[in-house]
Formats: structure tokens, sequence, C-alpha cells
């Protein structure tokens, strides 16, 4: 039945329906992109689904020599968190502007974007991309260092709130039933010691991971180096998001719970319910924090996400620290032990064991399964995106972690009792089971990775519906390629042509046509109907995607009777 129940959870988080956004996209701007305006704006407002972060973040506005024009005076129009807007200064000339942005969603992503409108008589735009007129990237080795630092704040988590849960739950009860004279009073004793070092190291690797991850936060959502944002203007800007708050409030959980566990190394063990008094606090705060500050903290239906994520973090610390407890901890305590009565603690102790990691292995599975399917949108993403990619990675290695877990129930911890109840040694199960903990231990590291490469990425459901825009080489011309909403349904294209020599608008076009086609969709060639709209610029509105998936938009340019040039361009279309 349990078997069962393991395979039909694995099951549903295959299945993947439809689900509500999570990461924050545009939905608007003003002026709109493409626009020619009689008159210049008094500002640029971009307009997202979600709250952003204003606090921390930048909107740029250049003309077609790429000089900025803005006043750099960031606002929210009318205290509205969802826009974020830029002042422009009075008597802007005639010409084509872009403006950029690079802002932080409400999920502690960067995000960034851009458009191009022009005032009067349009004329070139700046010939850098968006990119290049951001001038932000952290970099490869910075979002990796990211990666590994809440990889390790997991890490830590784990090994302090699920060693603590499995000390009260397992181990205490387990002893309370033994008689086995002074051995167990050495057996506490030595394993008091042990557990008091790996949760003092846990807490510390929390609090150093955590001070690391929220300079790392800065330097990408400022998409600069690690040493750059070591400032302190930098980390109090990132202190005033949502997810450098959470950070805040976890640095002082971790304090906490490390002076006391330094404080307890000094005296013996209070009674449990003291030290539950004393620890509650801090633990609640380390097992709310992911979702304080990630995705589920602004993913629709927040209730349902937050509460999942709150109860997969700490079946994840009650599994994965109880293992690393039973691996580094507990053979310290039966060393002290004559066998027969080593074999009793062991049994005593997995025997509690079992049915709690049983318990998170299910609780895993079960909120795995909601997150995914409201984080995912469609089952092709999982192989599709890299934030499903992850997710593949955890459930194969979880499938690892479910497979040595039943050989210790199945085999383990029956041998063990048996040999405990006829007094025998641990002998052979005793070998399997430090086998069995330390590919388990193996495992768990590994979906530790995998997870902190997980919360570095963006949700796909977070784009649905956004607009696409990619800026593409077409010959010797560049072309800026804006397709809105991307999502099924009448969009619009926006085709702005360049020289690449000097970044002009490119007026020299005989003949401008372009297609959509679905491959491997039995969707053939759909001719998409461009019109002139300024110097270098071809619009194309309402024009019909009837499904999604990734669509090839071929744009061909024909500047003579026998001179053309063709494109083939990606858009993902949700």
């Amino acid at each position: 039945m349990v078997r069962r129940a393991l395979f039909l959870a694995l099951v549903a988080l295959l299945a993947l329906p439809a689900a509500a956004q999570a990461h924050a996209r545009l939905v608007g701007t003003a002026p709109e992109r493409g626009a020619t305006l009689r008159a210049a704006p008094q500002e640029v407002v971009f307009r997202f689904n979600e709250p952003v972060e204003a606090a921390f973040g930048a909107v740029r506005v250049y003309d077609g020599t790429g000089k900025e024009v803005d006043d750099r005076r960031l606002r929210s129009p009318g205290g509205d968190s969802h826009r974020v807007a830029v002042g422009l200064p009075r008597g802007l000339a005639d010409g084509t502007y872009t403006a950029v942005y690079r802002l932080i969603s409400a999920d502690g992503h960067p995000i960034s974007g851009g458009l191009v409108f022009s005032v009067g008589e349009a004329g070139a735009g700046p010939s850098q991309t968006i990119d290049e007129l951001l001038g932000a990237s952290s970099g490869p080795v910075t979002g990796t260092a990211f990666s590994v630092a809440r990889a390790t704040t997991y890490a830590a988590t784990a090994v302090v709130l699920g060693g603590l849960l499995v000390l009260g739950l397992c181990w205490l009860p387990a002893v309370a039933g033994l008689g086995l004279g002074a051995g167990l009073v050495a057996a506490r004793a030595a394993l008091r010691a042990r557990a008091q070092r790996l949760l003092a190291a846990g807490a510390l690797a929390g609090l150093v991971a955590g001070a690391a991850g929220l300079v790392l936060q800065g330097a990408v959502a400022g998409g600069t180096s690690f040493w750059t944002a070591l400032d302190p203007d930098v980390v109090r800007e990132v202190l005033e998001t949502r997810l450098g708050t959470a950070y805040g409030v976890r640095e002082g959980a971790w304090l906490a719970l490390l002076a006391g566990v330094l404080v307890l190394a000094r005296r013996a063990l209070p009674r449990p319910r003291v030290l539950a008094a004393l620890l509650a606090l801090p633990l609640v705060v380390l097992a709310a924090a992911p979702a304080l500050g990630g995705h589920a903290g602004v993913t629709s239906p927040r209730g349902l996400t937050a509460t999942s994520d709150v109860v997969h973090v700490v079946a994840m610390s009650a599994w994965l620290g109880g293992l690393a407890l039973l691996l580094l901890a507990l053979p310290r305590a039966t060393a002290q032990l004559e066998p027969a009565d080593r074999t009793k603690l062991l049994a005593a102790v997995l025997t509690r064991f079992s049915p709690l990691a049983l318990a998170c292995v299910v609780a895993l599975l079960v909120t795995g399964t909601v997150q995914s399917v409201i984080h995912l949108t469609a089952f092709s993403e999982l192989l599709d995106t890299a934030f499903g990619r992850a997710i593949l990675v955890k459930v194969v290695l979880l499938a690892g972690l479910i497979a040595l877990g039943a050989v210790n129930q199945r085999r383990v911890v029956p041998a063990l009792r048996h040999a405990a109840a006829t007094g025998r040694t641990p002998g052979g199960p005793g070998v399997l089971l430090r086998r069995t903990l330390r590919g388990e231990v193996v495992l768990a590291l590994a979906v530790l990775g995998a997870t902190g490469a997980l919360t570095g990425y963006a949700p796909p459901a977070s784009s649905a519906g956004g607009p696409f825009a990619e800026r593409v080489a077409i010959g010797p011309l560049d072309a800026d390629v804006t397709v809105d909403p991307a999502g099924v349904g009448p969009n619009e294209l926006h085709l702005y042509l360049f020289r690449r020599s000097d970044g002009a608008q490119f007026e020299g076009a005989k003949e401008v046509t372009a297609t959509m086609a679905l491959p491997g969709g039995d969707i053939p060639e759909l001719p998409v109907t461009l019109r002139l709209s300024g110097p270098g610029h071809y619009v194309a509105d309402r024009f019909a995607v009837g499904r999604t998936g990734t669509w090839r938009l071929r744009v061909v340019v024909r500047v003579s009777d026998f001179d053309e040039f063709r494109k083939d361009v990606d858009v993902r279309v949700r």
C-alpha cells in the first residue's frame, strides 16, 4: 500500500497541468512599444503583474546616440508597487528612444527588458542591445557561488532543524525505554557531545552562508561582482527588499541557535520542554524563511504554496538531518556500549526513525507535487527549462533515497530487532546500516545541491504570456524583434531594422516579409502581414497564434532584385 502511494505521488508529479505565475513579468508600458508620439512624454512607465522592488533597481532612457536622457529618479506612480517609472526632461527632441529596466521581482529574481518609442519624426535608435545598455551582468561564477550558498543554507537547516527533531522524537524516547546501566550514561554523554558539535557547525555554516548569500543577492540583482556588492550601501538596499528581509531574519535565527548550542555545550541538556521552548522561535524562522523570501511567498494561491513550502522544508530537514545524526553522532554513542546493548540501542532508535522517515518521504512527494504543478505550465517544461530539469534531477535523487530507505526498513530494522531480542551483536545488519546511511547522505547532499540551483531559476509559469524580445543579425543588418504578448490568441509583431555599421535605422528595404510556423506541430508556414510604421519599423497588428510551443518566425528582407537576407527566430508561445 505504501509503495503504491509513493508510486502514485511520483506519477502525479509528472502530470503537471497548467498553473499560475510566480515571477514578475511585464504586462504594459507607457508609452506603448513602438509608439510614435506627437509630443514628448513626461515619464516612461513599466507595469508588471506583481510587485517589484523599485528601491533596488534601475530604469534608463537613451537617445539615438546612446546618451542617457532620464532624470534617474525611480518612483512608483500613485504608490502602486506594480509600476515603476522614471522622469524625462522638458523639451525632449524628436527622434527614437530606448527605455530599459533592471529590477528585482518580489521572489528575489532580477528581471530586465525594454522598449523603443519615437517622438515626432523617428530617427536612429541606439546601436547597442538592451543588455548592452543595461551594462549589467554578474557572470556565471557569481551565479554558481549563489547556488552553493543556498545549498549550504539548506544543508545547515537540515542538520540543525532535523537534528533537533530527531533528538526529541527518536533518541530521547529510545533511551528512556532502555535499562542499560552505566553504559547508557556514557552513551548519552558521547552523543550529546557529538550532537552539540554537529549542531554548532551547522548553525555556523548557516550563518556564514546566509551572509554570503545576502551579498551575492546584491551582486546578482545589480549585475556586479561579489566584491563590488560587498558594500554597506548595497547590503542595506538588499535588506530593504523582501528577499533581503527574509535573509536578515534568518541570520538572526542562526545567531540565536549558535548562541544556544554554545551555552548548552557548557552544561547538561535541560529538560526537553525547556529546550523546545528556548529553540522554538528560531527553528520556526528557519522553516518559514524559504517561503517568506522565495517563490512560494508570491505565488497564488499563497496560503497553499507557503504552507506547502514550510512542510517541505520541515520534512526535508527531519529526514536528511536525521540521516546526518545517525551517521555522525549515533556511532559515537553505541561505541560506549557492550555489543548486545549496542544492538538494543540501534534497534530502538531506528524503530522510531523509520516511520518518521517514511512520513517525511510522503510529505516531500505531496508538497513537491503541489509546488511543481503550480510552477510548471506543461509536461514539456520538465525537459525544456532549467527549472524543470532541476526538478527531474531531484525526483531521480529522491527515488534513490527512497530505495536505500526501503532497504533499511525491510532488511536492517527487522534484523536489528531480531538481534536485540536474542541478545546478539549488530553484525551484518549493522554493517549494512552504515553503508546505506553513507549512500543516503551522499544522495542527500546532491538533493540539496539541486535545490540550491532550482531556487535560482525563475519558474516557467512566471513568464507565461509575457512579451518576447530579441535582437538578431540579418545579413549586414541588426533587427529588434518583439512579439507581444507571445501567447495564444492575437499578437503584435514589431520589427526594427538597423545598419550594423553605424546603428542608423535602415530604410533601404525593397520588401520585408514574415511567416510563422510550428515545427513538428503540423502547422505550415503562415504569412504575417507587415506594414511600414516608420523608418525601418515594421508592424504586424493582431496576427493570431493558435497553439503553445516554440514557433519559428522567419523574416526575409529584400534589398534589391537579386539580394535578400533571411533569419529564423525561435519564439516561445505560452
